[in-house]
This record gives C-alpha cells, structure tokens and sequence, in this order.
C-alpha cells in the first residue's frame, strides 16, 4: 500500500503530461502559420478541416503520404515572418520543406532542428547572415539542399561536405559565400553550383568531375579546370643566401629540367610530322572513293510500308543530287537543303543518309488496325536505318507552314539543347515552307499506348511497380520540361501515351513538347492534346491535365477520349468515369487487373496506388489553380518511393 502511495505522485504527472504532447497535425500547422507575417494564401488552413483531407481537399501546400503530412510547399506566395521551426517538430512524417521566392529575411531558420528532413528549399528569399559550420550535423537523412539566391555570407559550411553521406543535390548560387571550398566526397552528389559568390581558393579534387560552368562569377578561385593557375605560397628558405654547393645543385636540375622540354618538342614536331603525312593519304583515298562512287549511274532506295506484304514494297530511282520521292510515305529532299543537326550524341549524318536509307512508316500505337491509336499528332513518322547503324524516326510535319526559317531554326535548336533521361531530343530538322521534316532517335519498344492497348497482352506484363515506375519518370520529364520550357504558355502541349515511348528497362522518353509556337492556329486545336483540357485557355497546368489523363490511363488500362483526333470509335471519358466511382466509393472496381491483384498481395502497393490515384484526380481537376504543379507530383511520388527507407534520427 505505501508503494503505491510512492508511485502515484508520479504516475499523475505522467498522466498530466500526456496531453500536453498529444498535439495534432492540423494544430502544428495552424501555430506554424501563426508565426509568419502574411498567409492570405493559406487562407484553406482551418481548425475544422483536415490537412491531409479528401482527395481533392487537401490544405494549399501540403504534401500527404498514407494521411500524414509528408512536405511543405509553400512557394511563391509572398510569405514572410519569423518561422516558428519548433511547431513544425509534432510533424513526425516531414521530409520536405520548400519556401522558394518568397519574402523571408534574416539569419537561416533553426530547420537544422527537424533532423528527418530529406529536402530543403531555401532560394529565392533574402536569407542572410553565416551559417554554422555544423549546422547540417544532425541532418544526415538529407539529400537535397537548395539555398541559392539569397544573401548568405561567410564560409560554406563544412558540414555539408563532411556529414551528408546521401546528399545528391547542392545548390549555393547567387549567394556571398567566401574563402575556400571544402572537399565534397560524396559519390551521390550529381547536382552543384557554386557560381556568383565571393570563394577563392583552389577547386577541390572531390568536385574536379564537374563542369567548369558552376564555378562561375567567383574571381578568386583557381585550378586546372579554370583559366587561373593556382599559385603556390613562396618557400621561407628562397630568400635565405645558399652557398655555392646548392647552387650547382639547382643549375644542375634547371639543365635536367631544360633538357627534358627540349627533347619532348623534338618528338612533339616529329609527330605532327608523320600525322600530316598519315592525313594526306587519307584524304587522297577519300578522294578516289568519293570519285568511284560518282561514276555510279543511279541510286536505289527502298521504301516499305509496314503492314503491307503484297504491293508493299517498291523501288525508285534517284539522280546523283540524292532527291527521294515515294508517293508511299510522301517524304521529298533534295540535297541542295541538307538536314541541320541540333544534337549530335547519336553522331552526324546529312539528307543524303536518309535518302539512301530503307523507310519504314510507322503507326502511332506500332501499327495494326484493331489497336487503338491516337493522331492529332504533328505529323506522320517514317523509321529509317542510315549507312552508321543508327536508326531514325522521321517526322513528316505539315501543320507548320506558316513559320519562318529563322523561328523554326531557333526553336528547334532550343528543344535540341535539352538533357534528361526522361525526354526525347530531337536530332535533327530540315526545312521547307510547304512541310518540315523532324528527326528523333528511334526507340524500338514503341509507345506507351502501345503497351497498354496493344493486341498481345502487353499491358498485361507491365506489374505496378513498373507502372510506378513509368509515372514517376513522366512526371520527372515533365517537371524538367516545366523547368526549361517554363518561357511557353504549353511546354509540352501534346502529352499523351503515343508521345510517350519505353526504354530500356521501361524508362518512359517523352516526345513532341514544345512545338505550339510553331505550328498554325488553325491546326493547333486539332494537332495538341492540351486543347482538350476543360481550361479557357491553355497554360502549364492544362499540361498538369494531360498528366492526369496519363495517369488514370496507366491504372485503369482505359483508352481515354481526351485524346484530340481519335482514329477509333468509342474511348472512356477517364476523368469523369474515376470521378463518379470515387463519390460512390468503388474506385478500386475500375483499375486494371494486375493494378487490383498488386492492391491485394500487398498493403504498401495498396496505399500507393490509393496516393498515386489521388495525384491523378487533382490533376484532371476542373479548376487549373487547384491542380498542383509538376514539381509538386514528381515532390510527391519520391517521398512515395522514399517513405519505406528507415530515417536515421539523432536527439537534439
């Protein structure tokens, strides 16, 4: 009895304490919005509503994942204040916080104390101040830190060189960071940028993989990737008088040293000798070859029509001047207008290679007249095998007659300078006004749409986790398609799943974006996609629409009549039909097969594709300024992928 007179007194302020920690999600945010200056825009943030609501209500800015509050993204909203961190501290699902452009002045919020994060978004503000060299200690979940464009000073911290084993993505730019720059190891870091602040020094070893370009606007800085040579600190010992022993020591190295660059010139100009020789023979045989090959009288081309095995295949000739004319696929060239490469990764070749080449024409779904395809394309494509071993796709283009040689040329080379796993670059145009040819590289697992409306089960192969996988890397395309192209009301325009082709290991490329300045008003509206969104008028998020189709298309398995120019009958009104089941609460119904079993085997791949469902409904909502952008999706999807790693968290 008097043990447990003992143990009350404790056991009531255990009891007493339990409330005081049982804070919720929506109480965190709402102390949190209390502590900034201006949140008009946060104005759907109220007690009576849940931050991780329906599908389509879930709080401005907030990123759910299995009803938890994942993220942040609070950009561009003209916010301002003294952050209240220590709110933020009963999110326990957090991993993601981004207040890019906004108003936020002063030193860098105590974000260091949320030691789960994985990203931060930090640019475009107008932190300043230094930032401790271990501030980032305790941060070792981070991957990705974004802190350009504001006023930072002092050193760069060394935390973020020594404690962030994970990190992949560093961002510094447009900042006044000074001295030298520490020695960034880490295999995982693919993404930097030092460039416009104040740092001198030499350029580490661990950073000597990247390109020179993110060292940019720093004077001080010097090393071999950049035009200033480091030079070394004098030796204390150079002014002291040596006596004559040390001094017929350094003539005799000086001699050595003399001796060595003079024989190394010798046999330098001996080789540029026999180079210059070995060069004039080969272009003398080039010469006789090229003059053999003139002697020929004629050319052949072959032209063959897949899908047609009588009468499908005919020759013609050509003269020398390599003109092809085939009334089977209609491409016309002359060799006076030779194609003008805009990307050379798959090596340079003219007209004439295509001329020569056996051309192929290619449906939109690969072919074949019960599958569904999809035209409102920019024009017919022809696959052709050129004399290097490189296999094109040439894209007749007719809708873009009205444009000058100089905006195409232009906008074409613009498309041609983009990078991404997830796009399909063009390679290459040639110019005429009646008509332009575009050249891709060929992708011999054709489309999307292909595989999940073919004839032979192929969607039936692909599992979710590849239909995961095929989302994501669209939405990484898209996003990065957003990012580059974010100057064009449509930056991709004509997102759909015969735009989309499989890679390897089902890699999603993406195809046809950018091209709306080019092509004519009159033929806009049947040649892109985009225009069959509910939108007044188009913009980036009529885009975010098309994504959304994409979407309900990969987990219903459903041909949607979103589609401009359909060339089959019928077709699923996917947004309406997802929209009807979800208030009915049958959802799960209308998925495609090998989605539902995936659903029933496993209870991660169920709230996943219950998540990646949400993504698509918010997509294709009517209203644009609800649809989330596509760096919101691609935000969402990786923190999907991310949400079975097991954070390390260390006590502050």
């Amino acid at each position: 009895m008097a043990m447990a007179w003992l143990i009350w007194p404790f056991l009531l302020i255990f009891l007493t304490a339990l409330p005081a920690n049982s804070i919720t999600e929506s109480e965190s945010l709402l102390k949190f919005k209390q502590s900034l200056t201006y949140a008009t825009p946060l104005d759907s943030w109220t007690p009576d509503s849940d931050p991780c609501g329906g599908v389509q209500q879930l709080w401005v800015g907030i990123l759910c994942n299995k009803n938890a509050v994942f993220g942040l993204r609070l950009e561009q909203m003209g916010l301002s204040g003294t952050i209240d961190v220590a709110s933020l501290m009963d999110l326990p699902a957090l991993r993601t916080i981004s207040i890019m452009n906004n108003s936020f002045t002063g030193d860098i919020p105590e974000f260091n104390r949320l030691t789960g994060l994985k990203s931060i978004y930090l640019s475009g503000n107008r932190f300043s101040g230094n930032i401790p060299s271990n501030y980032f200690s305790t941060m070792v979940s981070l991957k990705k830190v974004w802190l350009s464009n504001n006023e930072f000073s002092g050193l760069i911290p060394l935390s973020l060189a020594t404690k962030l084993p994970n990190l992949i993505t560093l961002h510094l730019e447009n900042n006044q960071f000074i001295g030298n720059i520490p020695n960034f190891t880490q295999p995982s870091l693919v993404d930097v940028d030092f460039s416009n602040n104040r740092l001198t020094g030499g350029i580490p070893s661990g950073l000597s993989k990247f390109d020179v370009s993110i060292f940019a606007g720093n004077p001080g800085l010097c090393g071999e990737k950049l035009t200033t040579t480091c030079t070394q600190p004098k030796d204390a010992t150079a002014s002291i008088l040596i006596d004559g022993t040390m001094k017929d020591a350094y003539k005799t190295k000086y001699y050595i040293a003399f001796g060595t660059l003079g024989f190394l010139l010798v046999v330098t100009i001996i080789s540029l000798f026999f180079k210059k020789k070995k060069k004039r023979r080969k272009r003398r045989k080039r010469t006789r070859r090229a003059s053999e090959q003139d002697s020929n009288d004629d050319q052949q081309i072959q032209v063959i029509v897949d899908g047609s095995r009588t009468g499908g295949s005919r020759q013609s000739k050509s003269s020398r001047s390599g003109e092809l004319s085939d009334k089977s696929t209609g491409l016309t060239g002359t060799e006076t207008a030779d194609l003008v490469m805009v990307n050379k990764e798959k090596g340079v070749f003219g007209l004439s290679d295509l001329m020569k080449a056996e051309a192929h024409v290619l449906g939109n779904s690969g072919g074949g007249g019960s599958r569904p395809t999809s035209s409102g394309s920019v024009g017919s494509a022809y696959k052709a095998v050129i004399e290097s071993g490189v296999t094109v796709v040439v894209k007749r283009v007719t809708v873009m007659n009205q444009v000058s040689l100089d905006v195409f040329d232009k906008e074409i080379k613009n498309l041609g300078s983009l990078r991404h796993k997830n796009i399909l670059t063009p390679l290459a145009y040639h110019f005429r006004q009646d008509e332009k040819l575009l050249v891709f590289e060929y992708v011999p697992k054709l489309s999307l749409l292909h595989r999940l409306h073919g004839d032979h089960g192929e969607a039936s192969r692909l599992d979710w986790p590849s239909r995961l996988k095929i989302i994501l890397g669209i939405a990484r395309g898209m996003c990065y398609l957003h990012k580059e192209l974010g100057f064009l009301s449509l930056p991709h325009g004509n997102l759909k799943s015969s735009n989309i082709f499989l890679a390897d290991e089902d890699e999603p490329l993406i195809s046809e974006f950018g091209l709306q300045r080019l092509i004519n008003l009159d033929d806009q509206v049947q040649s892109l996609v985009a225009y069959n969104s509910p939108d007044e008028t188009v913009s980036a998020k009529s885009d975010v629409f098309s994504f959304g189709v994409v979407v309900l298309e990969i987990l219903t398995g459903k041909f949607p009549s979103q589609y401009s120019g359909l060339n089959r009958a019928g077709g699923t009104n996917v947004v309406e039909w997802i929209g009807s089941a979800l208030e009915q609460g049958v959802w799960m119904d209308l998925l495609h097969h090998t989605v539902v079993a995936a659903a029933a085997e496993d209870e991660t791949s169920s709230e996943e594709i219950e998540n990646v469902l949400r993504i698509g409904v918010r997509c294709t909502g009517e209203d644009p300024d609800r649809r989330p952008s596509m760096a919101e999706v691609v935000d969402e999807l990786i923190t999907m992928e991310d949400s079975s790693d097991d954070f390390i968290t260390i006590e502050t």
